[in-house]
């Protein structure tokens, strides 16, 4: 998957009431309150859909587009990938994937628990909504 930043739609707008609800206004991934907007994960469907939304922080967001985490700070996608939730699962398994730090063995585990393959980036057995 190209690490090239692709820009978020404005259509994904729609998703805001349904996903601020879903979120109560926190990050779906570290749950922090910090300009958390909505995130869609490529690639985009025609239209947007819950289960490739998120809502993000400004630092998860970042960590989405760069592909480059903090290692400390990042411990806790090693909680997200087990999120009920297709797309926080998947976006904390991408943000992982793109870690420099794989080796460590909770990035291991969380890798194994999240299920995504490393070269297409997505579920390896399809999910439900």
């Amino acid at each position: 998957m190209s690490r090239k930043k692709l820009k978020q739609r404005a259509a994904v707008g729609v998703l805001g009431k349904e996903l601020t609800r879903r979120s109560r206004g926190r990050c779906e991934l570290c749950e922090s309150r910090d300009q958390v907007r909505p995130f869609e994960l490529t690639p985009f469907p025609e239209e947007p859909e819950m289960s490739r939304t998120l809502m993000a922080c400004a630092r998860c967001r970042r960590w989405l587009e760069k592909g480059d985490i903090d290692p400390v700070e990042g411990h806790f996608l090693s909680g997200a990938v087990w999120s009920e939730l297709p797309a926080v699962r998947l976006a904390a398994a991408r943000m992982l994937l793109a870690a420099d730090f794989q080796e460590d063995p909770w990035i291991m585990d969380a890798l194994e628990a999240a299920d995504v393959d490393p070269d297409t980036q997505e579920f390896r057995h399809p999910v439900g909504p």
